[in-house]
């Protein structure tokens, strides 16, 4: 007999032995992994039913993204950018303030696209920023700045505030800027928007009678060091309550943590606390 022959076959053998066994095991994770999933869906779309929690069609698709960082943009007297009837002056050498010489009508009168359009073609890179919430009553639009073209949530290094007088016409604004964005690491798989919803209602977050209107995909602030930022994949959820109010929450889509985020643009902190 050919030992080493045999010996060959029997090593082929249990390779494909092995293989097949590991093949099995994997096919019979993922199954697991379709019925968890599956009693999970079951489960939260009852509670929400239980307490009259409406919800748009989520996003199913599973997204992956990376980590960001940024540089805080200084500005010099030498490079602030030229536009007609407009005079700037810098603060702290980050934030431009601008004065119109001219109040500007704007063009589509207490519309949304009135102030996209002042900002894309009146502010230094204006189209990298996305237009957030108007005021009516303080007469401010507030644009966030956008990474990987996806809104980067209150950051105080960037964004651009409009403020108009009581015809509508923009008199001023004031603009600072993140640049040199750059990947960090590999990308990684997001949470889905059913399990930020039951982490939010996991942590009672989302409150009886209420419709969630709007999911989103943006970045969070994590890291703020004096000239670098650091930015998370961060889910948006919006909420209509009850009584007509808005409630907007932030969960990181990586860890599952919630992000609790001031509206005044100032430091953002997260929540250490543990997905569960």
């Amino acid at each position: 007999m050919d030992w080493s022959r045999t010996k060959t076959i029997f090593i082929w053998v249990f390779l494909v032995l092995n293989i097949f066994l590991y093949t099995q095991y994997l096919e019979s994770y993922k199954e697991g992994e379709k019925i968890e999933v599956l009693g999970e869906t079951v489960e939260i779309e009852a509670r929400l039913k239980e307490d009259n929690i409406t919800y748009i069609a989520l996003p199913n698709n599973k997204e992956s993204a990376a980590y960001y960082s940024g540089q805080i943009k200084n500005f010099s007297p030498s490079e602030v950018p030229y536009f007609p009837n407009q005079s700037a002056t810098i603060e702290n050498n980050n934030k431009l303030v601008v004065t119109m010489d001219k109040p500007v009508k704007l063009q589509k009168s207490d519309t949304r696209d009135s102030y996209t359009d002042f900002v894309h073609n009146n502010v230094y890179e204006g189209d990298s920023y996305v237009l957030w919430n108007i005021d009516e009553e303080k007469k401010e639009a507030t644009f966030f700045q956008k990474v990987n073209d996806v809104t980067l949530y209150y950051n105080v290094r960037g964004y651009v505030k409009l403020y108009w007088d009581d015809n509508n016409r923009i008199v001023s604004y004031e603009q600072t800027m993140l640049e040199e964005h750059k990947k960090l690491d590999k990308e990684q798989n997001l949470l889905t928007a059913r399990q930020v919803l039951q982490i939010l209602y996991g942590k009672n977050l989302l409150k009886p009678d209420s419709q969630i209107t709007e999911m989103n995909l943006g970045y969070s602030t994590i890291v703020q060091l004096t000239q670098t930022q650091v930015f998370a994949p961060t889910w948006e959820v919006r909420v209509k309550l009850a009584d007509d109010k808005e409630e907007i929450h932030f969960v990181n889509a990586v860890q599952g943590r919630i992000v609790e985020i001031q509206n005044d643009l100032s430091e953002i902190v997260e929540q250490t606390e543990d997905l569960e």
